[in-house]
């Protein structure tokens, strides 16, 4: 039997929305434990040694303002502090609101040393078009300081706009979709740049066969693990990847080495 707490892997989690769904955890069996420490203890029981991502709710209307965004980048790092580094924070930007994006990654990256930005959902936040020109300044900057960007797309092509204004930013898709026809786009597409990616959170991974497919297509530096916590469970996410039976070099390459090169960690 898998033993989850020694998978024989380092796990990093690249696609998790703390303290984004309290609702989904069951807090009643564990001895009295708040939402937010029952997060990361599901996650280090899964396995996983750390795991990234941003805070995010649905907003809309009024509530679309800069100090709502703001917000959630703080409880991102309010988190990190807490947990002792377990989670490595992920920040929001908006569209409607250019300079106080470009604002807000400069000081995050120089000052709380963030190197992540996302997951970044549309829908969630009240606009529809990440390859919009007004965000061609906040994709530049994400590309000058090197840091990583995971998307929830709208479409195949805003990826692929983006990616022909900025080559080498690294931008990690969200998800694989549970249609292998758009799997395949994904991956064909990440395989065309060199720090673009693809993370398998969200629907496939129950797929039997998918993360062959995908390092087929484009390589096994080309995916990283995600589970999209609270919403998925992890657990089913780790034996995923270990009962495809890849090769050492490959579980290692998914479960943290591509996330930690990205990273430059």
């Amino acid at each position: 039997m898998f033993d989850f707490k020694n998978p024989g892997y380092e796990i990093i989690d690249a696609h998790v929305h703390p303290f984004s769904c309290y609702g989904c955890l069951d807090t009643t069996k564990r001895g009295g434990a708040t939402p937010d420490d029952d997060f990361v203890t599901v996650l280090k029981e899964a396995g996983i040694s750390h795991a990234a991502g941003s805070v995010i709710r649905r907003i809309e209307g009024a509530d679309i303002t800069w100090e709502t965004i703001h917000g959630f980048n703080v409880k991102a790092l309010e988190g990190r502090d807490r947990f002792g580094g377990f989670l490595i924070p992920g920040i929001c930007v908006h569209p409607h609101f250019v300079k106080e994006s470009l604002a807000e990654i400069d000081y995050m990256y120089h000052k709380e040393n963030v190197r992540f930005i996302g997951e970044l959902v549309a829908y969630m936040m009240g606009y529809r078009n990440y390859a919009a020109p007004e965000m061609d300044p906040v994709w530049d900057l994400a590309d000058q300081l090197g840091m990583v960007v995971n998307l929830h797309l709208n479409s195949i092509d805003e990826p692929r706009k983006i990616l022909k204004k900025f080559p080498n930013l690294k931008l990690v898709i969200a998800h694989p979709t549970a249609s292998p026809q758009e799997y395949e786009e994904r991956m064909r597409l990440v395989a065309k740049y060199p720090n673009a990616a693809l993370d398998i959170s969200g629907s496939g991974p129950n797929t039997w066969g998918m993360l062959r497919r995908g390092i087929n297509w484009a390589g096994k530096e080309k995916l990283l693990f995600g589970t999209d916590f609270p919403i998925r469970n992890p657990g089913m996410y780790v034996a995923g990847v270990l009962f495809e039976r890849l090769s050492d070099e490959e579980n290692t390459a998914i479960f943290a080495g591509n996330f930690k090169r990205l990273m430059n960690i």
